[in-house]
């Protein structure tokens, strides 16, 4: 019966492993493209690079640990039924129990993990990076410019011919401001140095001009040439200096925050949702066991790709659930508390229902 039971784990785990770097390669795609963009046109050090890869890795696992259980789950036993091997061990005596129990309740365990760390080291890696990545701003100032594209700072619009290791090239600054109703003004350069400080970032702009509506005729424009020119945009906390995300808060955080805007008598639903949604995604893997063993059995097919098309659609199901149910507690339409756990109970819902239609064969 053990080693039953091992051989079931052992085809679980093959399975998990591999749908965790595939869900986990996928969801983390375009940022490995940021990261080696950094690393090849920014200059910045492989190590760094490698740093906070290593540091966004883990923040993607709330999601990717729920889809890599719900993938293995559904290939193994659908694996085990397609080979009639299920078939085999009931003939033999054997009750559902014995070869589904022991991983009901390691993904069961698997959940009060991810609870802990959805609540408590998963805001720790973020915090990690995002320090780490303002520390990258602090010393590569220009790594948030790219070659003929736009940059946002406030009000600011800037844009940059070419992006160089120490300088912008054919660089113009634009604001927009309403107290010129509409009119824009433009600072533009051959070139351009920048620094960063915790309250502006600094452009040291060489050859260039200056254009801005002239005050006694607003149709007008005022042209002013310079040779070099230190103009400073205020940050406004878009860069610097560092402030904690409700992402980056730990679950008693936002406990004391809601309990803090609760006696301020102000909205709590923000801080409410992140923290339900931890829960949430935390008991996915068990919720899936319950559900994906019946339907993998049920359906007897246990090819990688058939098991990864069944995968994607059950996925798209319980998150087009969370979604709704995020954007309703956000918006104040339903309790964060009772509407996140809809797309579990829903999964439950279904999987008793599979395990009825299971036991009735």
């Amino acid at each position: 019966m053990k080693i039953i039971q091992r051989y079931i784990i052992r085809e679980f785990l093959e399975s998990f492993f591999f749908g965790l770097a595939v869900f986990s390669g996928i969801l983390l795609l375009d940022q490995v493209f940021q990261l080696i963009n950094l690393f090849l046109s920014k200059g910045i050090s492989f190590f760094i690079v490698l740093k906070l890869f290593l540091l966004a890795f883990p923040n993607i696992l709330s999601l990717t640990i729920p889809m890599a259980a719900l993938f293995g789950v559904l290939l193994a036993y659908g694996r085990l039924s397609e080979d009639n091997e299920i078939t085999s061990m009931r003939s033999a005596g054997l009750s559902y129990g014995v070869f589904t129990l022991p991983l009901i309740i390691m993904l069961f365990s698997l959940s009060v993990f991810l609870a802990y760390y959805n609540q408590n080291l998963s805001p720790l890696t973020n915090s990690k990076f995002r320090g780490m990545y303002q520390e990258v701003l602090r010393r590569h100032p220009l790594v948030k410019f790219e070659e003929k594209a736009i940059t946002n700072l406030g009000e600011y619009r800037i844009y940059a011919e070419k992006v160089e290791p120490q300088r912008l090239v054919g660089v113009s600054i634009y604001k927009f401001s309403p107290s010129e109703e509409g009119v824009p003004w433009r600072i533009s350069a051959a070139s351009a140095t920048v620094s960063v400080s915790p309250e502006a970032a600094i452009f040291v702009m060489s050859s260039g001009y200056w254009q801005k509506p002239n005050p006694a005729e607003p149709e007008t424009l005022v042209h002013l040439t310079f040779a070099r020119y230190s103009f400073s945009i205020p940050l406004g906390g878009q860069v610097l200096p560092f402030s904690q995300s409700l992402r980056e808060m730990s679950g008693s955080e936002l406990r004391r925050q809601i309990k803090e805007y609760r006696q301020k008598k102000m909205s709590t639903t923000f801080f409410e949702t992140e923290y339900w949604l931890r829960w949430t995604l935390a008991f996915a893997p068990f919720i899936f066991a319950v559900a994906g063993i019946p339907l993998g059995i049920v359906l007897e097919r246990g090819g990688k790709s058939i098991g990864f098309g069944i995968s994607l659609i059950f996925l798209f199901g319980y998150y087009v659930l969370l979604v709704t149910g995020i954007n309703a507690a956000e918006k104040g339409y339903a309790s964060p508390g009772i509407v996140l756990f809809l797309p579990d109970a829903v999964t439950l819902a279904c999987g008793i229902l599979l395990w009825r239609k299971m036991l009735r064969k």
